[in-house]
């Protein structure tokens, strides 16, 4: 897998300048950096003219910090690029639910009784149940993609089914929010997120 140095420069190669767009669920962004994970990254309330002003040396410092943070060395090699990735498009709990429904459609694909919790959430039942399942970069992929498919189709099979077990278990009542439902103000990003997704996978599968 690339290391550091490989990723940052394909998340700057896919992420813009400066952009606040009303439709963006992110607020004001700069080379993927949302005003209120910079804010975090520096310490205080990051402020217009911090985000506009932002350089690429900054971003670098930025992307290394959560790079160490994300301690990709205990995920399966095949899924760290596209792992990290998802968590610069879609933030942590979206990078983490993909996983989760990547483990239990690889390993109980008919039997959602047997699903792991898809709270967004890795903790120790997901990375334990991650340990056996042998996930690889196409599975990954594949929830990934249908993931974001759901965020433009309405009523996709993939949110009637994540919904579904949301709302069976009760595990999280607002998750039509993010799964069950379309989110019409963000259809306007699907070719970019689809493009993303598949440039992410076969640079995944070139290095393996």
């Amino acid at each position: 897998m690339a290391g550091f140095e490989g990723w940052v420069e394909m998340v700057l190669e896919h992420e813009g300048g400066y952009v606040d767009d009303l439709n963006d669920r992110g607020g004001q962004t700069n080379m993927g950096i949302t005003q209120k994970s910079f804010s975090g990254f520096i310490g205080r309330e990051a402020s217009e003219s911090d985000m506009r002003d932002m350089t690429r040396d900054q971003a670098i410092d930025f992307y290394r910090d959560l790079w160490e943070k994300m301690n990709l060395d205990r995920y399966p090699v095949p899924l760290r690029l596209q792992y990290a990735d998802m968590q610069v498009n879609g933030g942590k709990r979206a990078s983490d639910m993909i996983l989760q429904m990547a483990i239990n459609t690889r390993v109980h694909p008919n039997d959602i009784e047997r699903w792991i919790d898809v709270d967004g959430v890795a903790g120790r039942g997901t990375m334990a149940a991650l340990d056996r399942a042998n996930i690889t970069a196409l599975d990954y992929f594949g929830e990934r993609v249908l993931f974001h498919a759901n965020n433009v189709f309405s009523g996709s099979k993939y949110g009637i089914k994540v919904g579904n077990y949301m709302r069976k278990k009760e595990a999280n009542p607002d998750a039509s929010g993010m799964w069950g439902g379309t989110r019409t103000n963000q259809n306007g990003f699907w070719r970019g997120w689809f493009r993303r997704d598949l440039e992410t996978y076969e640079k995944t599968v070139a290095e393996e």
